[in-house]
């Protein structure tokens, strides 16, 4: 009788737990179906009614303050003082061509203008979309006296010929001394030609 009373109470105790469960399971479910109820048809209602729901900000204004500016000023080179270091870290501009600028503006004796870079053919540089990147300072252009300089000194300018150096020193032979003066009053070389060595003869 003991052992069947203990039974009965085990299988109560039982019910009572199943009974307990089943009430915590109805509450959380009749909780979900309520909110799945209010998101799919309450909320979209109250919404379509108002064109302006509670939760949507409107007009907001940030502050002036928030505005950030990252635009870098751009360093022009100046490029008859620029080294290869600075050269290099131009894009399209690497260590062969920076030492062929260089080399250049020695034989020139300086840049009179950024467009000057084009008689080099660059292959990766357009001087034309890059010039912003460069000026020029033409005081710094190393004028030289042409008659002081020996036949080959002269010959090293990129923008004489060995014709033109013969001319030059023709017309030394003939008026005791020459200089640029000299070779544009009498006409020695193509105007062209003397419009381009202007910047760097006396």
């Amino acid at each position: 009788m003991k052992i069947q009373k203990n039974v009965v109470t085990f299988y109560l105790q039982l019910k009572i737990v199943r009974v307990m469960l089943l009430y915590h399971y109805e509450r959380k479910g009749l909780w979900i179906l309520t909110t799945l109820l209010i998101c799919t048809i309450v909320l979209p209602k109250q919404l379509s009614k108002n064109k302006n729901p509670f939760f949507l900000l409107e007009n907001i204004t940030l502050p002036d303050t928030l505005t950030i500016n990252i635009e870098q000023p751009i360093v022009r080179l100046e490029l008859n003082q620029a080294d290869s270091l600075s050269l290099i870290k131009i894009k399209g501009i690497g260590p062969y061509y920076a030492h062929k600028i260089l080399n250049f503006r020695k034989r020139l004796g300086g840049f009179y203008t950024v467009k000057q870079l084009k008689e080099l053919n660059m292959t990766y540089f357009n001087v034309d979309s890059s010039a912003f990147l460069f000026h020029v300072n033409p005081l710094l252009i190393q004028k030289r006296e042409l008659d002081t300089l020996t036949f080959k000194e002269i010959l090293r300018h990129p923008y004489l010929e060995y014709e033109d150096v013969i001319l030059i020193f023709q017309a030394k032979k003939q008026y005791k001394r020459v200089s640029y003066d000299t070779l544009q009053q009498h006409r020695v070389l193509p105007s062209h030609k003397l419009k381009k060595i202007k910047p760097y003869f006396k």
